[in-house]
């Protein structure tokens, strides 16, 4: 039986690594083709690699979030919820790649990491969240979950991951707000920034636990 499970977690694992890895590959490929359409550039270095996984870590927990609606709303299949915790724990480790290339790769490449605002504005929600994520993967485990018990160990992961997920998705807003807006405005260039469609998913997440609540409070 444990052997069973054993081959199970690393499943889950590959699976939630393939994802993270698919999901950075996916970006790099994107922003590489949007240049081109955007700067008429066919050019790949590090600020590319950046911003594919920034939009790969706010998609991994987004999904990470998303998991735990669909599993109220899938009916008696709590399959979603397997994958809820890996997927979430490569969110944070793709965050963490992505604080660590924009902070101290990008300027040792000689590069500049992208910013509309200032530094401190669109950077502070992203140390928080990240923050955050990094406590969550130290209270993921299974000791963890013993000390504080099995209730207060998911609402504290619940809430913690929300909590998280809104202070990402408010970075993305801050650093990419603008030219969502002028992307609406021109539709130039043709193809918009990937983090668009990524924030609107993790929107959607924030929107299906909403909905998990008011279905919660109607039953009581």
């Amino acid at each position: 039986m444990s052997a069973r499970l054993s081959d199970n977690l690393k499943k889950i694992w590959a699976r939630a690594a393939g994802t993270a890895a698919a999901a950075v590959a996916f970006g790099s490929l994107y922003f590489f083709v949007r240049q081109y359409f955007k700067d008429g550039l066919w050019r790949f270095d590090l600020s590319i690699l950046n911003k594919s996984l920034g939009t790969a870590a706010l998609f991994l927990v987004a999904l990470s979030m998303f998991l735990t609606g669909a599993a109220y709303f899938s009916g008696p299949s709590k399959r979603p919820l397997a994958f809820r915790k890996y997927y979430g724990l490569a969110g944070f480790w793709t965050a963490a790649v992505h604080a660590a290339v924009n902070h101290f790769a990008l300027p040792a490449a000689g590069l500049h990491p992208e910013r509309k605002i200032d530094a401190l504005t669109t950077d502070l929600p992203a140390l928080a969240g990240l923050v955050i994520l990094g406590a969550m993967a130290l209270l993921s485990s299974s000791r963890a979950k013993g000390r504080l018990g099995g209730e207060a160990w998911r609402k504290t992961l619940r809430y913690g991951g929300y909590a998280a997920l809104l202070l990402v998705l408010a970075h993305t807003v801050l650093l990419k707000g603008a030219s969502w807006i002028k992307y609406f405005r021109t539709f130039d260039p043709v193809l918009p920034s990937l983090s668009l469609p990524v924030a609107a998913f993790a929107a959607a997440a924030v929107v299906l636990r909403l909905a998990v609540w008011a279905a919660q409070a109607r039953k009581k």
